[in-house]
């Protein structure tokens, strides 16, 4: 038995218009998401530089402890996804901001290259569990399109507390007080702390939310059934032997070399190569952040009725269109190359809030629920792939052979477009229009594919 639809308030409607999830009861999740990201954006300015300041370590030792830290940290990912599954999110995501505050109150105390690597690993370990759980905590509270709004509103909450959270540790750490390196490391671990705190309380359900969330989990009104896990023996053979998954990592590893664009192409290519303005990266990075904030619950709403991965494609057609523009900006200079770039991160920046829900509710709804974390771990693979070989890609072709790189970003573009294309008609269900799975009824079960 289904329970009954009540009719949308006015409200409701022009929530819906704008894109934005029904946040009532949910303040509490709000408030440790955006002071998690302030912390992190105060940090941002410092993150490197900090090592610099306060050890007498080089830039080459610190380059290369970062690169170390990472690594150890990749097998933590698997790790991490158990973790989620055993536990659930919620706990995670409060050890996650717990191991966080350690590592960075452990910045305080490196005064050697081996501090830096392990005081870093902590750091990036939580970042692993953060990952694994963060996703899967927002699926537990929504389902359909509204689950792709959460996505959406948390991805321009972050932006905006991010670029709050750089602006003010960016002015401490311009008034040239020698203790402001310590404060921002100090106010960051602070947050997380904060953060913990208010995800170790749930939030009190709404009236009906709880029999909801019941039927959603066991919809099927026979209790043998309902005794019954839907993965009991879902683990990381479940998730390695479906293809569609297999399909969706594979996808989204080539996709997620386009995401190189902004933050480690753009700096390099535009200054050093073209010789551009020293200002145009950063200015093209807040234009693309102050466009997420502004836009991306909007776009999504927008989209909630097409396929999720019909939507992914698209995005990634508009990524193409961005390294095209790139591409051709040795063939103009002056003012029309500064256009170009500045219209090409306009359609990065479209392609990425165009992807970015539609990737994350996919990847917290395609595994077996009872391997949701483990998936999730194996999708933040995927961004790691990329953040771990791009700058080195990077770094042998920008300078004397451009035209190389812009065609390998291009042709990794385009298979992740059409991975994803491929695997929406593989499993139409799967990649499906997300206001077809609004939860006005019990959603099905989904069994894995072979």
């Amino acid at each position: 038995m289904t329970s009954p639809v009540l009719p949308e308030t006015r409200a409701g409607q022009w929530r819906r218009r704008l894109g934005l999830p029904d946040l009532t009861g949910h303040g509490r999740i709000v408030a440790a998401t955006s002071l998690d990201t302030f912390g992190v954006g105060m940090f941002i300015p410092l993150s490197f530089l900090f090592f610099l300041l306060s050890t007498d370590l080089t830039v080459a030792q610190v380059g290369w402890g970062t690169s170390v830290a990472t690594l150890l940290s990749i097998p933590f990912a698997p790790l991490a996804g158990s973790a989620v599954d055993r536990w659930g999110p919620r706990a995670c995501l409060v050890a996650n901001n717990v191991f966080a505050a350690v590592g960075y109150l452990c910045y305080l105390l490196v005064d050697s290259l081996p501090a830096l690597v392990a005081s870093m690993l902590v750091v990036l370990c939580a970042e692993r569990l953060y990952w694994a759980s963060w996703p899967a905590f927002i699926a537990d509270l929504a389902q359909g399109a509204e689950l792709d709004r959460w996505y959406a509103f948390t991805a321009a909450g972050k932006n905006a507390s991010i670029a709050l959270g750089g602006a003010v540790g960016g002015s401490v750490l311009a008034t040239g007080w020698s203790g402001a390196p310590v404060l921002i490391v100090v106010l960051n671990a602070g947050t997380s702390v904060l953060t913990a705190l208010l995800f170790m309380r749930p939030a009190r359900p709404r009236p009906g939310e709880e029999v909801t969330r019941q039927t959603a989990v066991n919809p099927d009104p026979d209790p043998e059934k309902a005794t019954a896990p839907e993965a009991g023996q879902a683990g990381w053979g479940t998730i390695l032997r479906d293809r569609v998954l297999l399909c969706l990592l594979a996808s989204q590893a080539a996709l997620a070399f386009g995401w190189l664009i902004p933050t480690v192409i753009l700096p390099v290519y535009l200054v050093e190569v073209q010789d551009l303005p020293a200002w145009l990266p950063s200015t093209t990075l807040m234009l693309s952040s102050l466009l997420i904030v502004g836009g991306q619950t909007y776009v999504t709403s927008r989209l909630g009725a097409v396929g999720r991965g019909r939507v992914i494609s698209w995005a990634a057609v508009l990524i193409l269109s961005a390294v095209g523009l790139l591409a051709a900006v040795p063939a103009v200079g002056g003012r029309p190359a500064i256009a170009l770039v500045i219209t090409a991160v306009v359609l990065f920046t479209a392609g990425q809030m165009t992807a970015t829900p539609a990737a994350v509710a996919l990847s917290a709804t395609a595994g077996p629920q009872q391997a949701r974390g483990r998936f999730l771990a194996l999708f933040n693979l995927t961004w790691t792939l990329s953040a771990v070989t791009g700058p080195a890609l990077v770094g042998a072709l920008v300078e004397k052979h451009t035209a190389v790189l812009w065609a390998v970003l291009a042709a990794l573009v385009t298979l992740g477009g059409l991975g994803y294309r491929f695997t929406g008609r593989l499993a139409p269900e799967l990649l499906g229009s997300p206001r077809a799975e609004e939860p006005t009824s019990p959603p099905t079960k989904r069994g894995t594919h072979t």
